[in-house]
């Protein structure tokens, strides 16, 4: 495994780091990043208050990549980021600002990050401008994600999303950055003239409780393939409801459906002064229920009636591309789920274990993910000690 080059003591950081690459035979790929970064930060900044009248003016010629938050609660951008600067400053800068002046023009951008409550990852939610206005909006993209990606890295976070529209301009530059699709999102909406009061469903939920977090991920393991479980972090928190910070968007709810001691079933709602937002899980031996389960869902929403209720699931979701026409929903749109990790899989040599402890119950153990920071150290010949910046890396056993 390689460490990123040292720049100390060169003039140029940038042709330092490629006049290296020869001499290492690196590959360029990776360490291109740190060239463009370097170019970065000269160009972009986190969010500061005096840049408060810019991001207004940015935030109408972006675009929302959360259509789940569009859709049930949207929220101004600029209250967001005031709202990260004063509620999370532990979490770090959420929103970055391209500021850049040359001989073609002012090149102006924008993106937004926000992190997963209680894990270690990001979603980007916002890019500005629109890449259909033109002016270099590729490259600003190009920078901009760049750029998150590195200071996401920095925070010590272990992956960052995006959910993309299909066959996109917005996708092949998420690409671009080392993006990785994982999955496709389709998402129904109820037709409003269905008559929800009369809809009656035979499955008997219950409201999620903390102590269901296991359940949930043997029933997200049993769905999910082995794939989307890897780029998802094998669901450590993927249906867990947290507790509801202030100034966030809409509420959401979960219920499950337990038979016999083990959980079959699981419905998330979202609910915002817009709209509902259902997510399911149910287990392959159960797909019978699938109609039931979401009857059960639109029952939930009768509080507002007036508003629509949408219905998200992925592909690999069995059989709700063909119940959800027979309940009235109809479809509305699909998008691309794209992850990319922050952390580089290292192999190392662990001593044998003795054949005494070999077989035991641990055999069968859960997959297990472990992660280290190391930081390396060099000592020059004028005494001096110089620190590299550490690098976290992931272990899967």
């Amino acid at each position: 495994m390689t460490n990123p080059p040292n720049f100390a003591g060169f003039a140029n950081p940038a042709r330092a780091n490629c006049d290296l690459l020869k001499l290492s035979g690196i590959d360029l790929t990776y360490h291109s990043l740190f060239i463009i970064e370097f170019e970065n930060r000269k160009l972009i900044r986190s969010f500061r208050l005096r840049d408060s009248r810019l991001v207004a003016r940015l935030q109408k010629a972006g675009t929302p990549l959360d259509i789940e938050e569009q859709l049930t609660h949207p929220r101004s951008l600029l209250r967001s980021v005031l709202l990260d600067v004063l509620l999370s400053p532990r979490v770090g800068p959420s929103t970055f600002i391209l500021d850049q002046q040359d001989e073609n023009g002012k090149y102006l951008g924008l993106a937004q990050v926000r992190a997963r409550p209680g894990r270690p990852e990001r979603d980007v939610v916002f890019m500005s401008p629109r890449l259909d206005a033109g002016n270099g909006s590729h490259a600003t993209w190009q920078r901009l994600l760049t750029h998150l990606c590195i200071q996401t890295a920095e925070r010590g976070s272990l992956r960052i999303y995006a959910r993309l529209p299909l066959q996109s301009d917005e996708l092949q530059l998420f690409r671009n950055v080392g993006f990785l699709e994982y999955g496709q999102e389709d998402i129904f909406q109820l037709d409003q003239t269905v008559n929800r009061a009369a809809i009656q469903s035979l499955l008997e939920l219950r409201p999620q409780q903390a102590s269901d977090g296991w359940g949930l991920q043997k029933l997200y393991a049993s769905l999910a393939p082995r794939a989307v479980q890897n780029a998802e972090g094998l669901a450590q928190g993927q249906w867990a409801l947290t507790p509801r910070r202030w100034g966030e968007q809409g509420r959401r709810t979960g219920y499950v459906w337990e038979v016999g001691g083990e959980l079959l079933g699981a419905l998330h709602i979202r609910s915002g002064k817009r709209g509902f937002w259902i997510r399911t899980l149910l287990h392959p031996d159960a797909l019978d229920n699938a109609e039931a389960l979401c009857l059960a869902g639109i029952k939930l929403t009768m509080n507002k009636p007036d508003l629509p209720v949408y219905f998200a699931f992925r592909q690999y979701e069995a059989g709700w591309q063909h119940i959800l026409p027979e309940l009235g929903f109809v479809p509305l749109t699909s998008q691309v789920l794209v992850a990319k990790p922050m952390t580089v899989r290292v192999r190392e040599k662990a001593p044998a274990l003795m054949p005494a402890l070999e077989a035991g119950p641990t055999e069968s153990a859960a997959s297990t993910i472990m992660t280290r920071s190391t930081t390396t150290s060099s000592k020059p010949q004028n005494g001096q000690t110089t620190r590299h910046g550490h690098g976290i890396f992931t272990l899967t056993f």
